[in-house]
């Protein structure tokens, strides 16, 4: 009777160890925000599906005459995606596969991000002959880089950190990689800070309540628009990326918002990956 007994707990521990192993796993993984409870402020005024080879688009950006470029998170390609057609009427390969996450169009210049921070310089990337450089710097994998913003007025672009920062969870640093010496400045211009009050309604882990998948600047006021993918939010900051207003994004509109930009007269678009549905390009008014 003893030695069942003894199983019997055994059996019980093993089964509350386990139960209390899946619950970590779950409150690891799991965002909880109570603006996604609230009705939402925001209209979706367009959509466009996107096609196959674009299931998986991680970074958009706009080239002007109503098309966007486009990169996916596994091959080295640009796709040119036209909004009046809803088609890709051009695709430039740049490099082999990787995990690619966010673009920028700087004249006839196109700016790849990968997510170890390795940028990829197209030039002339339109016409037919482009070239590839790459730029290596001391960001890892381990920071886990999705977002790139063109800071048109001081000739460079920025770079935010999704993951963790090396030595510090209270913050995210947003470098800068200058134009002009194609180098990345090794201390952040800005610092997304993680105890803002903006974000306390997020129930989640300090390094969790932001994690930035896009970075773009508003044509007009020059805010920062940050977007986060996780329990979806769009974040907006001034000018000195202080965190000002924060939006809550339902679900079922933003199965998994990736990508985010803007046109010059300030339309603003975010881009969705597939996750078991069609992928899309959302143009957005927020409210």
């Amino acid at each position: 009777m003893k030695m069942v007994n003894k199983i019997a707990t055994l059996i019980v521990v093993g089964v509350l160890s386990l139960a209390g192993l899946i619950l970590f796993g779950y409150n690891e993984f799991i965002t909880k925000d109570t603006l996604q409870d609230q009705p939402v402020a925001y209209e979706i005024i367009n959509e466009w599906q996107l096609p196959k080879e674009l299931d998986e688009v991680s970074g958009i950006d706009w080239v002007g005459d109503n098309k966007l470029a486009c990169i996916q998170d596994e091959d080295g390609i640009i796709f040119i995606f036209n909004l009046e057609t809803s088609k890709v009427e051009k695709s430039i390969e740049f490099a082999g596969a990787g995990d690619y996450e966010d673009i920028r169009i700087v004249g006839k210049t196109a700016y790849v991000l990968r997510s170890d921070g390795e940028i990829f310089e197209v030039s002339d990337f339109l016409s037919g002959n482009s070239k590839t450089k790459t730029y290596s710097n001391f960001l890892t994998e381990k920071q886990n880089l999705e977002s790139l913003a063109w800071d048109k007025n001081n000739k460079r672009l920025l770079l935010a950190i999704k993951d963790r920062e090396l030595k510090d969870d209270n913050y995210k640093g947003v470098y800068q990689f200058s134009l002009t010496n194609k180098e990345l400045e090794r201390n952040p211009l800005y610092r997304l800070n993680m105890q803002d009050s903006l974000l306390r309604e997020r129930e989640t882990k300090l390094n969790k309540k932001l994690q930035p998948s896009a970075l773009s600047i508003h044509p007009k006021n020059k805010d920062f628009y940050i977007l986060d993918g996780r329990a979806p939010q769009l974040v907006i900051a001034n000018s000195d990326m202080k965190l000002k207003k924060r939006y809550g994004l339902h679900e079922d509109d933003f199965e998994q918002a990736e990508g985010l930009t803007f046109s010059e007269n300030g339309r603003l678009f975010i881009s969705n990956e597939g996750k078991g549905g069609k992928a899309n390009i959302l143009e957005v008014i927020f409210k």
